[in-house]
């Protein structure tokens, strides 16, 4: 729960998007609060404002937001898709990114301006995440971000009518694709209707909330529903939420306390036994979930066949292996814009949490290498019952 002084008095209704009621919600003909325009928020935007009588969106830090543009396939293609899956599937689990988005070596300075403009204008088109196929140094040189960044922002600034909302909903300070890319329907149309109105928390901060609303620096804004779209602990929140204890008492609190460790996101030194799916040091949210996680699961069902075949009771990686790898992860952080936005990505929007971007950012492919490197006869990463045992090749 965000923390707003006042927030127990509020009279009308609240409602956290972590935890949206299984029954349906009616807003008609009500006044409607939102905070939070990250990825939830926004989603969440368009639809409420098509029955609430009025939406307040609350917004701190604005997103950059790629229009959907969702269709529905027809018959042909979805049969030709069926019959080319497995292949397609293949192409996912060998790329960067764990999918099948078209991907280029081509950075961006390497075309002339026209060219660029073209690309930008058809991805835009396209819609979804195709920028991020489009130039291959998007979230490694500053200058070419920038500009891509400025594209976009053109675009917010075509769609939303009234100049100073749409000023407002244009992010800056931080790389564009730095923060989670957002996905939206009619997100930038909706502040085009008459009772969807913007209310910028960073020229007028949220005070408390009150019985009847939110108060603001300048005013109270009176709700009879209030959203929470906020507070995600990402990456390691759903495993510090619990006591966890491994060898010797210790506990992940503790050995967390600086950052997340661990040897491919997926065990830890000290805590035997103790597997984890999209752990915090992998790829996680930089890849296709499903593929990562379905790379994980096959990972660790290799190791128990192992332990289950040799009559093994207990597998973790050496402390120096785990080391090896956070270095890696650490080190090629530092290649990336990624790092440069205040995001969950990297912590940020959970106060005492620790700092730093601890997620993968080599790729899906080699982290898929780095993994199958634990198997192989020289491996010197995982000990089975206390004592280094050679893998074995089937």
């Amino acid at each position: 729960m965000p923390e707003f002084p006042g927030l127990e008095d509020f009279k009308g209704e609240i409602y956290r998007a972590a935890k949206w009621p299984h029954e349906e919600v009616i807003f008609a003909g009500k006044r409607v609060g939102l905070v939070g325009t990250g990825s939830t928020g926004i989603q969440i935007t368009p639809v409420v404002a098509e029955t609430a009588a009025e939406l307040n969106v609350f917004q701190r830090t604005p997103s950059f937001s790629m229009p959907m543009r969702n269709t529905a396939f027809d018959a042909e293609y979805t049969a030709e898709l069926k019959r080319n899956y497995r292949a397609i599937r293949a192409v996912a689990r060998a790329s960067n990114l764990g999918g099948v988005r078209p991907v280029t070596s081509r950075p961006f300075f390497s075309v002339t301006p026209a060219q660029r403009l073209s690309l930008m204008e058809d991805a835009w088109k396209q819609g979804g995440l195709m920028f991020l196929g489009v130039f291959s140094d998007l979230l490694s040189n500053p200058e070419a971000n920038e500009q891509v960044a400025e594209f976009v922002r053109g675009k917010i600034g075509e769609v939303v009518k009234d100049p100073d909302t749409a000023e407002r909903l244009k992010p800056r300070g931080y790389p564009i694709f730095a923060r989670r890319p957002c996905l939206d329907t009619n997100y930038y149309e909706t502040y085009n209707l008459p009772h969807v109105h913007l209310i910028d928390c960073l020229a007028d901060p949220i005070e408390r909330v009150t019985e009847k609303g939110i108060r603001t620096g300048t005013r109270e804004v009176e709700l009879d529903a209030l959203i929470l779209a906020t507070g995600y602990d990402g990456l390691t929140g759903a495993l510090l939420a619990f006591e966890v204890e491994g060898r010797d008492g210790r506990r992940i609190n503790d050995k967390w306390k600086d950052g997340s460790s661990s040897y491919l996101g997926l065990m830890m030194e000290g805590f035997p036994n103790l597997f984890m799916i999209c752990g915090p040091n992998g790829p996680s949210a930089l890849a296709n979930i499903v593929t990562l996680n379905e790379q994980n699961v096959d990972w660790i069902c290799t190791v128990i066949d192992r332990m289950r075949g040799e009559g093994l009771a207990t597998v973790e990686p050496t402390a120096e292996a785990e080391a090896q790898w956070m270095e890696e992860v650490k080190s090629l952080a530092t290649h990336t814009l990624v790092s440069q936005a205040k995001t969950w990505y990297v912590g940020a929007n959970v106060a005492g949490k620790p700092q730093g971007l601890t997620i993968y950012t080599g790729g899906f492919a080699r982290y898929s290498e780095a993994c199958n490197l634990a198997f192989t006869q020289d491996s010197t990463a995982l000990t089975y019952d206390g004592q280094r045992i050679l893998a074995h090749h089937d």
